[in-house]
Order: structure tokens, then sequence, then C-alpha cells
């Protein structure tokens, strides 16, 4: 290993990694067009239900009760303006009691979830039962099992925050990919070979220039968006780490790849698997247990733990531990594939 020989290469790489115009364009676009959605979106969560009702006859048990609950109520004198309520989302859901009080008809969204949608229906129930007094002497108590999210629902801002930081790392990790594919189909990489370049130079060199295209980018993103915070050493490091297992990633790519479209086609085929994961961050329950087998959950989710939940180190102990070792066989791999293609 000669320091001299990796720095020269470094610098030969990351001039080259520039001049692909297709991926130095995807790197400025994305980090900006990524800061400006994380702005865009949402910075509170609003926990509270607003009910539309409509009633030909006061609501005497039913008031009662929503203002025991200090559920918001809004009352309307037309199915019109109940309506219209509904469609713009000034309210969550809408109740319309018939003359006797004794049938309703639930307005509710056409976007909102079925989970959600029985639960303003079974609402709606209750308050139909409380209003008739058919309500159950019934003595419940009620348990938490875990942290408690009540009024600590994470705003979708934050939970894009993981997903799109990994974007960004996969993104620049294609580009790493198509510079080794490159410089093996240009035979670059065995002219390099024929000078006291040996093959752990250019493992060493790429990975300095996978880490710069990778992690500096993803830092900023992180920095725009989060600040600097308590947490802010503990997210460096796992994104150092992540960044490791991504590149190792691109080694794989690029040692078994001919041409470009060959690093589109191996390259966007990993990308989807990798990214699955990340629909749990975004939208929990979205898949079963299943995803932990992909690596890039540990990634995803280790992040994802330190920028919402405080989690510590320990914490994520399992997460690192997974991201080397999984990065460590796929660096092996690439080298594998590498020196078959070089030999």
């Amino acid at each position: 290993m000669n320091l001299d020989i990796i720095k020269v290469l470094t610098k030969k790489d990351i001039n080259l990694f520039f001049k692909n115009r297709f991926f130095s364009l995807i790197t400025i676009l994305g980090l900006i067009s990524y800061m400006v959605i994380f702005f865009i979106l949402p910075k509170t969560v609003d926990e509270n239900i607003k009910l539309a009702i409509l009633s030909e006859r006061p609501l005497t048990r039913a008031s009662y009760f929503l203002e025991e609950e200090n559920v918001e109520t809004l009352y309307f004198n037309s199915i019109d303006d109940l309506k219209k309520a509904v469609i713009n989302k000034e309210v969550s859901f809408a109740i319309l009691f018939s003359e006797d009080v004794k049938k309703i008809v639930v307005f509710i969204p056409a976007d909102v979830e079925e989970e959600m949608r029985e639960a303003y229906r079974y609402i709606a129930e209750e308050l139909l039962y409380v209003e008739l007094g058919y309500t159950l002497n019934i003595e419940s108590k009620e348990v938490v099992l875990g942290e408690d999210m009540v009024g600590k629902q994470i705003p979708l801002r934050k939970r894009v925050v993981p997903v799109v930081t990994f974007l960004l790392i996969m993104t620049e990790t294609l580009g790493l990919a198509n510079l080794i594919s490159e410089e093996i189909e240009g035979k670059t990489i065995f002219a390099l070979l024929s000078t006291p370049v040996t093959v752990s130079d250019i493992f060493i060199s790429k990975t300095l220039v996978g880490l710069i295209t990778t992690f500096i980018p993803s830092l900023i993103f992180i920095i725009v968006t989060l600040g600097i915070g308590k947490n802010f050493p503990l997210i460096v490091f796992i994104l150092f780490v992540g960044c490791l297992f991504t590149i190792s990633i691109g080694f794989l790519i690029g040692s078994i790849s001919k041409d470009f479209m060959g690093v589109i086609g191996f390259g966007g085929l990993m990308f989807v698997i990798l990214l699955f994961p990340s629909f749990n961050v975004m939208s929990p329950g979205s898949f079963t247990s299943w995803v932990k087998s992909i690596p890039s959950h540990f990634l995803v989710d280790g992040l994802h733990k330190i920028i919402n939940f405080d989690a510590t180190f320990r914490d994520i102990l399992q997460h690192i531990f997974i991201l080397l070792s999984t990065g460590g066989i796929l660096y092996l791999l690439g080298g594998i594939f590498l020196k078959r293609r070089i030999g």
C-alpha cells in the first residue's frame, strides 16, 4: 500500500466521477430537491379528531359525551355544507342523524385508510348508542405497552429524513459502480496494474472516493434539515458505517457490470430491493418482519431510531454489527469478481 499512489488515484477518480454529467446532475438536483421537499412537508402532526354533525333534533347525551372527551365538534344545518366540509378536509369525518335519531350515515373522505374508516364508524355507532341511552356500564383500564406515543407522533418530514438519506447514498453508490465498470471495460485498470499500483491501492482509493461522494452529500442533507443536535455524533457514526455498507454494494455491482446499462440494470434491481425497509419507516406496518432480513433495514431503522426516538449507541449496536459484517462479505465478493475480470 502506497499512500502517495492512493492519493493520486483518489484525486483522479473524483475528477472522473464528476465528469459524468448524469451522476453529477443527479447529485446536485437530488440534494436540492430533497431539501425542498423536507421543508414543504408538515412539521407537526394533528392528532385531534374534528367531527361534523347534522341532526334535526338536539343531541343531549351525545353532545355531553363529546364535550367530556374533548372532541372538537362542528354542527351543520344543511347536508350540502356537511359534505363540503368533509370533501375540503375541514373535518375528519361527519355524521348525519335521522329524524328519529335511530339511524346514522357516516361521511368519510375518500383517501382515508380502511383502518381509520372502521374506527370512524365505531365512533359514530358509539355516539348513536350514547344518544339512545344504550351504553354499557363497563369498567375498563387502559395499559400502554411500550412507549406511549400520544402527543408525540412523528411528523412526516422527520420520517422521510432516514429514507431520503438512504436514497442519496444509494444514488452516489451507483455512480461509484459505474466508475469501476468503466475502468474495467476501458482497460484503464489493466494499465494501472502494469505500474507500481496494486489491487489494494485501487480498492482503497475507490473506497475513499465512495466515502467522499456518499458521506458528504448525506451529511449536508442531515445538517440542513435537522441541524447539529445532541445525537449528531451518533448520526454521523451510523452514516459512516452505512456508507461503507453501500460502497461494498457499489463494488459488487461495478465488478459484475459490463457497461453503464449493466450498472443501471443490476443497480436498479438492488435499489428496489434495498428500498423496501424504507416503507416501514414512512408507514409503520406496511410490511411484516421479513424486511429485517434486508440489510438496508438496519441503516434506515438505525437512523430513524436515533433521529426520532433518541436511541443510544447500545440501542443500535446490532444495527452497526450487521451493516459492517454484511458490508465485509459484499466487499469480499466484489473483490473476487474484480480479480476474476482483471486476472
